[in-house]
């Protein structure tokens, strides 16, 4: 267990992928009408970068000061099933149902959607799952999508990158 100035710290451990709902955005930046949900998730990865700047000085030019900035985040989804609403998010933006045709064009690209994935956290000492939930209120499906087909080998897996 660790300890801060004498007082225990609450630590937990994370193994599981999460489940994840996409929701349209309203006009007020509220979460609107769920459009997508993802519950088939082989991967639910969140990574976080930042640059930095340094005033360097002194013998061996050290750094002195380092600042922080431009921070992003990326999502990276990866989903062993696939719909036709979420080709709709990855092509097209507009609403698909089972019977509608995805349209691949030059012209159209995915959007931006409020997006909460759901999923467990262990606590080190009790060994019981307490629900971790991450809200992304502006998340922008990226254009770049591979759709592997072969006639060999392990079923093709279908990512999703958001830039947050």
């Amino acid at each position: 267990m660790a300890v801060i100035e004498g007082k225990p710290t609450k630590r937990f451990g994370i193994k599981e992928v999460a489940d994840v709902t996409f929701y349209q955005i309203n006009e007020d930046g509220s979460k609107g009408e769920a459009k997508l949900y993802l519950d088939t998730l082989k991967v639910s990865n969140i990574e976080f970068t930042a640059e930095q700047a340094e005033a360097r000085g002194g013998k061996g030019n050290a750094p002195l000061i380092i600042w922080d900035y431009g921070r992003e985040a990326t999502v990276t989804l990866q989903d062993a099933l696939l719909s036709m609403e979420t080709l709709s998010i990855m092509f097209e933006g507009k609403d698909a149902t089972a019977d509608d045709e995805i349209v691949i064009s030059a012209n159209t690209f995915p959007g931006t959607y409020w997006v909460e994935g759901t999923t467990f956290a262990r606590d080190e000492v009790t060994g019981n799952d307490d629900v971790f939930t991450f809200i992304i209120h502006k998340a922008k499906v990226q254009s770049e999508v591979t759709l592997t087909m072969e006639a060999e080998g392990d079923p093709t897996v279908f990512d999703m990158n958001l830039r947050v």
